[in-house]
């Protein structure tokens, strides 16, 4: 898992990556937010996906050290999206309508208006 600042996610933290192995999410917080996600498994396709703003998780390290941390906002989302990886699901099947389904042309264009 890693996160850095880009085009498509331009207020995206600074994390560097790090192993996260046999990840479990402990428990979900009560608020959820809409947010645009994609995903290389699905190209030049953008959805907004409803998910839970801050997660408690447990992993291991690569030298087997057992982590439990609470993990907030961007990073909350992007451990949820690469969890639902290693249960067989993709973004889309997390969107409330395909009316939040768009291509990456579309995206680029909501994305520099807002």
């Amino acid at each position: 898992m890693a996160s850095q600042p880009n085009k498509r996610y331009p207020n995206a933290p600074k994390m560097q990556p790090k192993a996260i192995i046999n990840p479990k999410i402990l428990s979900y917080g009560d608020e959820v937010e809409k947010d645009w996600e994609g995903c290389l498994s699905l190209p030049n396709v953008r959805g907004k996906v409803p998910r839970p703003t801050k997660i408690e998780v447990r992993y291991l390290t690569q030298n087997g050290e057992v982590v439990e941390e609470v993990l907030e906002g961007f990073l909350a989302r992007i451990f949820q999206h690469e969890f639902d990886h290693l249960n067989g699901k993709v973004f889309i099947d997390r969107v409330e309508s395909t009316l939040d389904i768009v291509m990456e042309r579309e995206y680029r264009k909501i994305i520099y208006s807002e």
